[in-house]
C-alpha cells in the first residue's frame, strides 16, 4: 500500500516496530506479521476487520483494545522528548531578494541593500499537552502547539507533520539560530493551548447544566411524587386516628434525601480540567538569513541606515514577518515615521 493511502494508526504501529527493536512484515494490506523483540514467535495482526475470517488467529489493531494502549502508552514513554530535522528543502531560491522585497512593503522613499545570505538551522519546538476533563463523566484530548524559537511565535504550518521526512541527523553543516529558551516557549505553547482548553471546558460546562436542568426536573418530579404518596398516607392515617409520627419522619426523610441527590447533581456536573505536558519535540529547519540595510534616498536622505535581518523560510515558501523596529509587532510592511524612524502600520 501507498504510504500516501497508509492511515496514521498502521505507520504508527511500522514506527513503533522497528523503533522498539522488532521486525514487521506486510502479508497483504493491513495484514502485517510481527516479531516484537522478545518473542521467539511472531504475533499476526490486523488493520482490517473483514480480514479476521481469512485470519481467525490475528489480533485486531483498533483503538480501545489493550494490545494498542499497551503500544500508546509505552511509544510516549520513550518519546516525551525528541530532536530530529528537517532537511531535504530546497534553500537556494532564484532571485531571493526580489522574493523578499515582493513579500514585504517598504518605504519608496529606501531602498534595501543585502550585505550577506546565509543559512541557519531554526529550532521550533512542538508541545503536546494532555487534557482531562472530569465530571460526572471522563473525557480526554490532546492538543498540540508549535513555537518558532527563533522569533518566539506561534506557528500553525507545522501541523501535521510527515514523520517520512524527518531525520535524527542534520543534513547540512549549517549552525543553529538563537533560539529563545525553553521555558518561555512552553509559557507560550501553554497561553495558547489553556485558551483552547477553555473554550472546550466551557463547551462542556454548557452541555452538563444542560443536561443538569433535565436531570433535576426529573429528581423534583420524583420526590414530589413520593411526598405526595406519604401526604396520602397522612391523610388516610389522621382519618383513622393512627399515630403518624413515623410518616412525618418519612417525610422529613425525603426532604433531606432530595436535598442531597440535587446536590449530588450540581457537583457531578461541574467541569474540572487537568492540562499536562505529555511530549515535546525539537525540531530544527534551514532557514535563509538576509543581513540587509534600509538605505533612504532621496528626500529622505537625513533618515538614518536601518540594519534588519530578514528571514526566508523555504518550508512555506516565503518572507518571515520582520519585527517591528519601534513596537515589536510581526509586521509585512514598514513605514517611514517621525524624525526618521521605522514602524509598523499598527504604531504610526
Amino acid at each position: 500500500m501507498d504510504s500516501n493511502h497508509r492511515s496514521p494508526l498502521e505507520q504508527f504501529f511500522r514506527d513503533y516496530v522497528e523503533t522498539s527493536g522488532g521486525i514487521w512484515e506486510e502479508i497483504e494490506p493491513q495484514v502485517y506479521d510481527v516479531l516484537w523483540s522478545d518473542a521467539e514467535e511472531p504475533q499476526r495482526v490486523t488493520f482490517d476487520s473483514e480480514a479476521l475470517p481469512e485470519h481467525p488467529s490475528a489480533q485486531l489493531l483498533t483503538f480501545g483494545l489493550p494490545l494498542l494502549d499497551a503500544m500508546l502508552e509505552e511509544a510516549q514513554q520513550r518519546g516525551q522528548a525528541a530532536r530530529a530535522y528537517l532537511d531535504g528543502m530546497h534553500i537556494e531560491p532564484y532571485g531571493i531578494e526580489t522574493q523578499v522585497e515582493r513579500d514585504l512593503t517598504l518605504p519608496g522613499s529606501v531602498r534595501m541593500e543585502v550585505d550577506q545570505v546565509r543559512t541557519r538551522y531554526v529550532r521550533h519546538t512542538l508541545f503536546w499537552f494532555e487534557a482531562t476533563y472530569l465530571s460526572d463523566e471522563k473525557e480526554q484530548a490532546l492538543y498540540t502547539a508549535a513555537v518558532d524559537r527563533y522569533y518566539g511565535r506561534l506557528v500553525r504550518h507545522l501541523e501535521p507533520l510527515d514523520s517520512e521526512q524527518l531525520s535524527a541527523e542534520r543534513l547540512w553543516p549549517h549552525p543553529d539560530a538563537p533560539a529563545l529558551p525553553l521555558d518561555q516557549a512552553y509559557l507560550l505553547a501553554r497561553e495558547r493551548i489553556v485558551r483552547n482548553v477553555l473554550v472546550a471546558a466551557n463547551s462542556h460546562q454548557r452541555e452538563r447544566q444542560t443536561r443538569l436542568g433535565k436531570q433535576i426536573e426529573r429528581m423534583e418530579q420524583y420526590f414530589t411524587d413520593m411526598r405526595a404518596e406519604v401526604e396520602e398516607r397522612i391523610q388516610k392515617a389522621q382519618a383513622r386516628g393512627d399515630d403518624i409520627a413515623g410518616l412525618l419522619q418519612r417525610v422529613e426523610a425525603l426532604e433531606r434525601e432530595r436535598v442531597l441527590r440535587i446536590d449530588e447533581l450540581r457537583r457531578k456536573a461541574v467541569t474540572r480540567v487537568h492540562l499536562r505536558l505529555t511530549n515535546l519535540l525539537h525540531l530544527l529547519i534551514p532557514r535563509l538569513f538576509l543581513r540587509t540595510r534600509l538605505v533612504p534616498t532621496g528626500k529622505q536622505q537625513h533618515a538614518a541606515e536601518l540594519p534588519l535581518t530578514i528571514t526566508w523560510d523555504p518550508l512555506v515558501g516565503k518572507t518571515d514577518a520582520v519585527d517591528c523596529p519601534t513596537c515589536g509587532t510581526p509586521t509585512y510592511e514598514l513605514r517611514l515615521k517621525a524624525r526618521g524612524a521605522y514602524g509598523c502600520p499598527a504604531c504610526q
